[in-house]
């Protein structure tokens, strides 16, 4: 097993405690965006505004960063493959999307962006001239935990994140 992979469980059993979070959250709202290059900043203006109303400002800039990785990768790699011409069923051709939906209990911020591409994400270690490719070692960085699993009606997949409020520690 390459470590990529060893990451992905490792961060995969650390969230299967959290799943109650984004399942029965205390805040919850979710936003559906086209997955074109508009994509990344309306996320991150969504994030900001709910954050803020939730009165999460102290998770903000870990949270927004998370969220426009997540956001960029599902709008650069979670398209699915189109055909020239090839119109679908219903006369129109398939317009990707990405949901992105945020939830809020006790502290723990869940992160969850969908897309139409099964191919999970994969870590990569970019060149130091890359102009790309760190962004899931972003998240990796600022995340608490995260993982990708496939969507039930196996259209897609779900990358999902959590960050908790830092524990505060009193000193006298």
């Amino acid at each position: 097993m390459n470590l990529d992979r060893e990451l992905l469980l490792l961060d995969s059993r650390r969230i299967d405690g959290l799943g109650s979070i984004l399942d029965a959250p205390q805040h919850q709202k979710s936003l559906t965006l086209t997955a074109d290059d508009t994509a990344p900043g309306t996320a991150r203006a969504f994030t900001r505004d709910v954050l803020t109303a939730w009165g999460a400002e102290d998770l903000l800039d870990h949270v927004v960063l998370i969220v426009s990785e997540l956001a960029t990768n599902a709008e650069h790699h979670g398209r699915l493959a189109h055909h020239d011409g090839v119109e679908e069923a219903k006369g129109r051709q398939h317009q990707d999307e990405i949901t992105l939906t945020l939830a809020l209990q006790a502290g723990i911020v869940g992160i969850e962006v969908e897309d139409n591409s099964s191919e999970p994400p994969v870590p990569r270690i970019a060149s130091p001239y890359a102009t790309s490719g760190r962004g899931l070692l972003l998240v990796s960085a600022l995340a608490d935990a995260w993982t990708a699993c496939p969507k039930q009606d196996g259209s897609g997949k779900r990358v999902i994140a959590f960050v908790k409020r830092p524990e505060t520690s009193l000193t006298p």
